[in-house]
């Protein structure tokens, strides 16, 4: 009977606790619109996108969400390797300062020289090198790539940059920041 006393007030304790659980580390978006771009390091036209980014995060503030996602086209010498260093500063709380200047720096790396160039990157930003070198070659960098990349494949995306917004996969990106900020606008009144 005590057995079974015990086993009903810990269940009781884990279903209560489960909403507590559930969002522990994560939180809830806000955003009316969210907006995920598979992307390539290397590739022209997503450094082209960044800027557009930039400027809408700057317009709608907390209305909208943008999350990139790495897809690495096998034509891009580079590619892979850009996605596993913004990762790698991921793990040092550098995520977003590393894309910015692995984006801003893409016509010289895309050149050769890739790792010493970002290697100077994660020293401009402070990291601990001996500790983002390590990430940088693991294998955990590599699989949170692939998943990116096979989750995008599931999604039939076959080139980059390719955006969703609010799930929905655009099926031709807009070509300036005005028309790219309308399509969010109409998504935003949907909301």
């Amino acid at each position: 009977m005590k057995r079974g006393l015990f086993l009903l007030t810990l269940a009781i304790a884990f279903f209560a606790a489960a909403p507590a659980i559930a969002q522990s580390g994560e939180e809830a978006s806000e955003a009316k619109v969210t907006i995920v771009k598979y992307s390539d390091y290397q590739c022209p036209a997503c450094a082209y996108f960044v800027p557009f980014e930039e400027q809408l995060k700057e317009d709608f503030g907390d209305d909208i969400e943008f999350t990139t996602k790495h897809f690495p086209l096998n034509m891009h010498q580079y590619a892979q390797l850009a996605s596993r260093v913004a990762e790698a500063a991921r793990q040092q709380g550098k995520y977003q300062e590393m894309h910015d200047l692995i984006f801003e720096g893409q016509d010289q790396w895309s050149r050769g020289n890739a790792e010493s160039i970002f290697i100077g990157y994660a020293k401009d930003l402070k990291l601990d090198i001996e500790e983002f070198r390590e990430d940088m070659n693991s294998a955990e960098m590599q699989r949170i790539i692939m998943e990116d990349k096979r989750e995008g494949l599931n999604k039939n995306v076959n080139s980059t940059p390719t955006f969703f917004i609010n799930g929905q996969k655009l099926e031709r990106n807009p070509r300036t920041y005005e028309q790219f900020k309308t399509i969010v606008e109409s998504y935003m009144k949907q909301s």
